[in-house]
């Protein structure tokens, strides 16, 4: 009898682990979950026919996003750890107080932990200040703003583990002051969005509100001076039809709706590109109504905000992709006003994936002298675009200090020389600067003798070895 429950325990346990593979060939799961990406199954055989060596790691992770029942799975995990233990089972989501949910990579931010040092900052603003003068010399007004993260304006329901704060030094806050005197045209939405008793932010994502991104809008075209509709006349419908990202993630079969304002926005433009929403990496708009023309970089807070601006521009570009392509893209584009819009936990992204733009060449350059120092040079192709060859010089050590500014000299094999502005960059190996030639005229493939120099207190000096 024994032997009799044991095999059928055994079968129960086998046939139980069978169904998410067996499952897969009547019910897979065939819909990206939360923020995830469609991905297809894959082939066998590269495109060139060559046997695909990667198939079998490729398979594993196919079937991880695609096992039968996989939502079904993560939501009853979820529903056990978020109400009984007050955790996720997901370690993008952070479970809070009174349902809500937070994003885990603004952890950091909140806590003022791992800030951005004052080097790395002055970066930042250094290759702001770069972006700006490009956009201005090419005709378009330029206007840079910051999306504060969800437990920053709204701190009260983060889990109370979280109540020891490292620093009370953040990002914002240095990147605040950093800006004050620095000519960027800086649009400061915390103040306007901290002074609000209303929450603007949804409980169960990581976003405003269409409430609070029109109070951004708003604060951006007073920013520009652009006269527009501020919505303060129109009629408001309230609908409970917004499904939160975090909620996704978290509970995928049935995620509860939240509500949401619309003030008629959407009616007064059209999409001039294939737009299945507002989350597309590339849209671009127009309405007959209204005049100029808009390029806006936005990352996921633009989502709220694409609305608004197109209603406000008689032609709108809105791109996702980073690092962006402003060359390309104003070039083809031509706007009068260039809009970027980036999360607080991003910042960062301002040093560690700079534009590409065309280093401006300075005509005239001399060093005040010299420092020690130990570089490391790196030329080669540009990552996304194959119109640059991209150099790098990461700085092993040197005693730097003040603003973070380079220039770049690059001699080629016939004694030309030439002197650049570079943006600040920090990679994996390092920190340091960053510049883009045109490949045509700088190939990857040749050799080039190159000097850097840092701005201090005192002027540019050359870093020598």
């Amino acid at each position: 009898m024994k032997r009799i429950l044991l095999i059928i325990f055994t079968v129960f346990c086998v046939a139980v682990c069978a169904v998410p593979s067996v499952g897969m060939i009547f019910r897979p799961t065939d819909k990206p979950i939360g923020n995830e990406r469609q991905s297809a199954a894959p082939t066998v055989t590269n495109k060139d026919g060559s046997f695909n060596f990667s198939y079998f790691t490729q398979l594993g992770g196919y079937y991880e996003k695609h096992f039968a029942f996989r939502p079904e799975m993560i939501q009853a995990d979820a529903m056990i750890q978020s109400k009984g233990f007050f955790t996720s089972n997901i370690n993008t989501v952070l479970v809070g107080n009174n349902d809500w949910l937070y994003y885990t990579s603004s952890i950091d931010d909140y806590l003022g932990k791992n800030t951005l040092s004052d080097k790395e900052i002055n970066g930042v603003v250094n290759n702001l200040k770069l972006i700006q003068r490009y956009s201005e010399s090419n005709g378009a007004h330029f206007l840079f703003t910051v999306a504060p993260n969800k437990n920053t304006l709204y701190p009260d329901n983060m889990p109370y583990t979280y109540s020891a704060k490292v620093s009370d030094t953040h990002n914002r806050d240095l990147l605040h002051s950093a800006l004050k005197d620095s000519g960027v045209n800086y649009c400061n939405l915390f103040e306007p969005l901290s002074e609000q008793s209303e929450t603007l932010y949804f409980a169960r994502d990581s976003h405003w509100n269409n409430k609070g991104a029109l109070l951004a809008y708003n604060t951006a075209l007073d920013t520009l001076q652009k006269p527009h509709d501020d919505y303060s006349a129109a009629e408001v419908t309230r609908k409970k039809d917004f499904t939160g990202d975090l909620s996704k993630m978290l509970y995928p079969v049935s995620s509860e709706p939240e509500y949401n304002y619309y003030y008629g926005a959407e009616e007064k433009y059209t999409y001039t590109t294939d737009t299945k929403s507002v989350e597309d990496t590339l849209i671009q708009t127009t309405n007959p109504n209204a005049s100029g023309a808009l390029y806006m970089y936005r990352d996921s807070f633009g989502n709220a905000l694409v609305p608004f601006f197109a209603s406000a521009y008689g032609n709108a570009t809105f791109t996702k992709a980073f690092p962006m392509n402003i060359r390309q893209d104003i070039a083809a584009n031509k706007p009068d006003t260039f809009v970027m819009e980036l999360v607080e936990r991003n910042i960062k992204w301002l040093i560690t994936m700079p534009p590409m733009l065309p280093a401006p060449e300075l005509s005239y350059y001399k060093a005040s002298g010299t420092v020690e120092g130990k570089v490391n040079v790196s030329v080669k192709p540009c990552d996304y675009a194959a119109e640059y060859t991209q150099i790098s010089a990461l700085i092993d050590s040197a005693d730097l200090s003040g603003s973070e500014e380079y220039n770049i000299t690059v001699k080629d094999q016939s004694g030309t020389e030439k002197t650049f502005e570079a943006f600040s960059y920090k990679s994996e190996d390092g920190e340091g600067c960053l510049a883009y030639l045109p490949s045509e005229s700088f190939p990857a493939d040749s050799s080039y003798e190159i000097k850097l120099m840092v701005k201090n207190k005192d002027g540019f000096f050359e870093l020598r070895s």
